[in-house]
């Protein structure tokens, strides 16, 4: 089975699928007791903030004043106080994401947006060039795309939280708990395959240190199948032909992650990257075990 926080993670990284469609589904998680800061959050994305609300930083954004010239357009709006300048060259986008996608949809990279000064500030800058006229914020589309991934790696980020707790134990066909599902092992290679089923099968007869060890085998092998897969197999490789170690084999895998979050949590299970420990001296509990796997059940899930 896979559970509605893996199967929203899962459509979250895919950057075909909208911001604020994995914002609706994400309310349905929120629900649940314990999240309503988060939950909060999601619909101030959603509806978006008022202004009594404060903008979060990363909806800063920043841009050119211009105003409008009855005989030249628009053209750059320059206030002879540098500091007036600075504050009038940035502001806070309020809108729901919703919006925010619908204006750079279909929009040129290269074509600037408009952010209309407050009705105030305009009247402000009419009387300072003694002209009535309207003004300007003008911002790249690349400003409202960095304020939609940040809000899809926030998302990301709590989904990964959610999904290491018990979402992550689930049941196999004759109800015993297991960590890999079976939709996860249908995609890997076949070796993984085996080895995945084999840890399937010590967890569930609690054997930490067997199934330990099992991942220890799986993480290096996954790294190089991804590799191959990708027609890259030298850059896992030294000069004398020989993979790279564990740790090594993670620092390569680190840039085709869609959250380094992952990488940096793989790192801290220093028992599950260290090859210098063997079986005779690898001592581990069950909750040691099940919480290297679920790491690496969502290592192989996003590399796969």
């Amino acid at each position: 089975m896979i559970t509605l926080t893996q199967e929203l993670k899962n459509k979250a990284i895919k950057s075909d699928v909208r911001v604020s469609e994995l914002l609706r589904e994400a309310k349905f998680i929120a629900k649940k007791p314990g999240n309503q800061s988060f939950l909060n959050w999601i619909e101030k994305e959603t509806n978006g903030y008022s202004k009594d609300d404060k903008v979060p930083e990363y909806r800063l954004i920043r841009g050119e004043p211009k105003g409008w010239n009855p005989y030249r357009g628009w053209i750059p709006f320059i206030h002879n106080d540098p500091k007036i300048q600075e504050l009038l060259s940035k502001n806070y986008i309020a809108q729901s994401i919703a919006e925010l996608e619908s204006l750079v949809e279909n929009k040129d990279e290269s074509s600037n947006l408009q952010m209309p000064y407050s009705a105030e500030m305009q009247a402000k800058f009419s009387k300072s060039v003694g002209l009535d006229t309207k003004f300007s914020l003008f911002i790249s589309p690349n400003t409202i795309y960095g304020i939609l991934n940040t809000v899809r790696n926030k998302l990301i980020d709590w989904l990964i939280e959610v999904d290491a707790g018990q979402d992550m134990i689930v049941t196999d066909t004759v109800g015993n708990k297991i960590i890999f599902p079976r939709e996860l092992i249908e995609k890997l290679p076949k070796d993984l395959k085996i080895l995945v089923d084999d840890f399937n099968f010590n967890f569930k007869n609690s054997r930490p240190v067997t199934g330990m060890l099992i991942l220890r085998r799986i993480l290096p092998l996954a790294i190089v199948r991804k590799f191959q897969k990708l027609n890259r197999e030298a850059e896992v490789k030294d000069s004398n032909g020989d993979y790279f170690d564990a740790k090594a084999l993670l620092g390569k895998v680190e840039s085709l992650l869609s959250n380094k979050r992952i990488y940096n949590e793989l790192m801290s299970y220093k028992t599950l990257i260290d090859s210098s420990q063997h079986s005779y001296t690898l001592s581990v509990q069950m909750s040691d075990t099940e919480g290297a796997a679920i790491k690496l059940r969502i290592f192989l899930d996003d590399i796969f």
